[in-house]
């Protein structure tokens, strides 16, 4: 496929927390909307006044005052922020060089404003499809907000075109360098020379960047921007969205399914299903049950017990395990969208399942590869297919409309 359009990034000047009187900065950021569960919600707007999670999840923060829009809260709340210090704006436009990891695992990208694009460009490929209420969560957010609070992910392969420029820039001390409560240390560093920007910038323009995490932030870019163009705003701050690029030859990142809880769903229910073949019955004596081995097979577990389900026909036309759950086995068991539940985790998935009375299915991963064949094919994965990973901390490095002309 033929890109005409460029992948641009642009230096803009971040907003960011401000030690001096936050604190630990890793204590006020969080994992990625998406990926937290209540405990964890719970547990971090406890333990901080100023965790990002009082922006970027508004409606799961309770409200003494029952206003009616959780959205314009938050937004009085950041702007508050901005009033006290407590969030500050850097001086200078910059690239920002954002490196992160743990004992076995090291990423490091570049985070800039992504100009936006036409679907029709491919230069940025989705490969999931989204949720509309999700969507609409999101760009709710960012209309009040008028902000870029968390930013997407995505990766290219790029040869190593950047890693000399990344090298150099980590060798300076960085702006922030913290650990997160889950182990992980983010170190950020500012690129602001024009001349290394202007290498950075030609590096990426020629390359298609996958979205590994963001399409409901994606998808909300692209509405935003129409919003604005269709009332008549021109050219602004909402043409470019928060994102961070990784060259994926150079920094891999992994990729892991993202598994499903079943509300009033029995195992008796789902293990004689046309086309698939189910094992025997297992108890859970030692922990959670496996995952599946292979592509084709479906782990289902109401957590006391647990069998495998697995294709028997060819899959030569099926995409994904997801599409193949939602097109055959979800329908053949009689269970409708609003029964289905998204989780990160098998022990997510467990606990959810039990809540609702119902059944959690672990599903195999994808690979990068088959991936990118679905992307630039121009077709997609149901939603929730797959999470890239690790993903980058919410709350680091963010973007305000107000910065910008």
């Amino acid at each position: 496929m033929t890109v005409t359009a460029k992948l641009r990034l642009r230096p803009f000047p971040a907003m960011r927390f401000n030690a001096g009187l936050v604190g630990d900065v890793g204590e006020v950021t969080s994992p990625p909307y998406d990926v937290m569960d209540r405990p964890m919600i719970d547990a971090l707007l406890g333990d901080h006044p100023q965790n990002i999670v009082r922006l970027v999840l508004p409606r799961m923060v309770s409200d003494p005052v029952r206003s009616a829009d959780p959205y314009a809260r938050a937004a009085r709340l950041l702007a508050r922020w901005r009033d006290q210090g407590i969030v500050v704006t850097d001086a200078e436009p910059a690239l920002y060089v954002y490196e992160y990891g743990d004992a076995s695992t090291q990423v490091c990208g570049v985070v800039g404003a992504l100009e936006l694009r036409k679907p029709d460009t491919h230069v940025v490929l989705p490969h999931e499809g989204v949720i509309p209420d999700i969507v609409a969560d999101r760009l709710a957010m960012m209309a009040a907000s008028q902000a870029n609070l968390e930013p997407i992910l995505l990766v290219y392969d790029g040869a190593g075109s950047t890693r000399e420029i990344l090298d150099r820039t980590r060798t300076a001390d960085p702006l922030t360098d913290v650990c997160a409560r889950d182990g992980t240390r983010h170190r950020l560093w500012a690129l602001d020379d024009a001349a290394e920007i202007r290498v950075i910038r030609r590096a990426l323009a020629p390359h298609q960047a996958l979205i590994a995490d963001g399409h409901h932030r994606y998808a909300s870019y692209l509405q935003l921007r129409r919003r604005h163009h269709s009332i008549g705003d021109g050219e602004g701050p909402w043409d470019r969205g928060l994102a961070m690029l990784i060259d994926q030859s150079q920094y891999p990142l992994r990729l892991a399914a993202i598994h499903r809880s079943v509300s009033e769903l029995r195992l008796d229910a789902v293990r004689s299903t046309a086309g698939f073949d189910a094992g025997p019955l297992e108890w859970c004596s030692d922990g959670p049950p496996p995952p599946p081995r292979e592509r084709g097979q479906f782990v289902v577990s109401d957590s006391r017990q647990y069998t495998v389900i697995s294709l028997t026909r060819s899959r030569d036309r099926v995409v994904s395990d997801a599409e193949l759950l939602h097109t055959r086995l979800l329908p053949a068991w009689g269970v409708s969208e609003d029964q289905v539940g998204y989780h990160h985790t098998v022990t997510q998935t467990l606990r959810n399942a039990q809540q609702d009375a119902g059944l959690a299915v672990l599903l195999h991963p994808s690979t990068v590869d088959e991936v990118l064949e679905v992307a630039r094919a121009g077709k997609v994965m149901p939603r929730k297919s797959t999470s890239f990973g690790p993903k980058p901390r919410t709350g680091l490095v963010m973007r305000s409309f107000d910065d910008e002309p």
